[in-house]
């Protein structure tokens, strides 16, 4: 407090002397205005410049302390009573100059270093509230007040608060922006994003991979339906003729649809032929001259690979034949319609013959069986008038 006093009175002091030398100056100046001394270059320089060295050096010594006194907020903490008390008014007034100057600048260095640091703290709170929020999002364990960490500072849980809800709101935002990438998937070859989603990471990569689902999926769409395409031409047995204007892949996939349509016609036809064999016993060319020279071959290939035809043909028919035995066609002929129609076929014949069989067997056993009988009851009557021509024989040579 008494120091403070002293600087105040030190300061009116100076205040009512720089009035006073100014007054006494322009008196001064009035008085001798005629009035001419002569004077040398080394007798007005000399004092100049002690006086300038002097201001430098009080300036200085003021701009220290002050600065100082400003970094830690103590105003005229660093002045002494001999500091003060010690100087000319002049000298005060230059030592109070670049102690205010240096004051200034400190207070304002101090400020920028706790702005710094405040804006470090809150930064590195941001960060880690988005951290946080962008885990607690994909957990579905969003948080509409965060936590707040006592440990840290204001600052620091401002940030924390801040960056939570914005990786919220930018993971609502990648939701949208994937849903529209695939949307422009589906429909353009060239990714364009919109400004809205290619400021963050996170939105940018959310609409890149919505777009290039879209686009596969279109991509596939589009494969499958140039490869149907090929596939027909390929059955239809007809030379390949690409669509122009086809992106590669595409084109491959037509090529490749018209190599499974010509593969598939050969396995068709040669299906054909092997069938056939169960339903015919002889092997008959086409009479259509326009038939594809590979269908002939194709068919005809089928129809000499079947070695079971003849086989199963002797097996349905002795199945029929055989009495009591069921039709029962080889599993990996049942759903064969050529094979199956043939087995029964045969089988039938083979029942119809059985009891062909039957009947002429039987017919012949009741002859065998009719003449059998005859023979007995004649030899029966045979015998019984046998005995009766013996019987009376008797009786009459009895009589005699």
């Amino acid at each position: 407090m008494k120091k403070l006093t002293i600087l105040i009175l030190i300061g009116l002091s100076l205040c009512m002397s720089h009035q006073l030398l100014i007054a006494r100056h322009v008196v001064y100046a009035e008085g001798n205005k005629e009035t001419t001394t002569p004077t040398t270059p080394d007798s007005i320089q000399q004092p100049e410049t002690n006086s300038k060295e002097i201001f430098e050096r009080l300036y200085k010594e003021g701009y220290e302390l002050g600065q100082v006194d400003g970094y830690n907020n103590k105003k005229y903490e660093s002045f002494s009573n001999d500091s003060i008390v010690n100087q000319s008014s002049q000298e005060s007034q230059w030592l109070m100059l670049g102690y205010t100057v240096g004051y200034e600048k400190g207070k304002g260095q101090k400020q920028e270093e706790i702005l710094a640091q405040q804006e470090k703290e809150r930064t590195a709170g941001e960060q880690e509230g988005y951290k946080k929020g962008i885990e607690d999002y994909k957990q579905a364990s969003i948080s509409s007040k965060p936590l707040q960490t006592p440990v840290k500072s204001t600052e620091w849980n401002k940030g924390f608060a801040h960056g939570y809800k914005q990786a919220v709101e930018i993971m609502d935002l990648a939701i949208k922006a994937k849903e529209d990438g695939y949307n422009q998937g589906l429909e353009l070859d060239m990714l364009n994003i919109p400004d809205l989603y290619s400021a963050d990471e996170i939105t940018r990569k959310a609409y890149e991979e919505g777009f290039d689902i879209g686009q596969n999926k279109r991509t596939q769409k589009l494969k499958a339906k140039y490869e149907k395409e090929g596939f027909h031409q390929g059955y239809a047995l007809q030379d390949m003729f690409t669509p122009q204007g086809l992106a590669p892949e595409l084109a491959e996939a037509f090529k490749k649809g018209f190599i499974k349509g010509e593969n598939q016609k050969e396995k068709d036809t040669y299906k054909q032929g092997f069938n056939f064999a169960f339903t015919s016993l002889k092997y008959k060319e086409p009479a259509n001259d326009q038939v594809d020279t590979r269908l002939i071959q194709w068919f005809k290939e089928g129809y000499q690979s079947n070695k079971v035809a003849s086989p199963l043909r002797k097996e349905a028919y002795r199945s029929g034949w055989s009495i009591g035995n069921k039709m029962d066609l080889p599993t990996k002929y049942k759903e064969n319609k050529a094979a199956v129609d043939m087995y029964k076929k045969y089988y039938k014949l083979g029942q119809q013959k059985q009891k062909k069989t039957a009947f002429e067997i039987s017919t012949i056993l009741l002859v065998i069986i009719s003449v059998v009988g005859i023979y007995t009851l004649f030899r029966r009557n045979k015998d019984i008038n046998q005995g009766s021509n013996i019987e009376i024989y008797g009786i009459e040579k009895t009589a005699k």
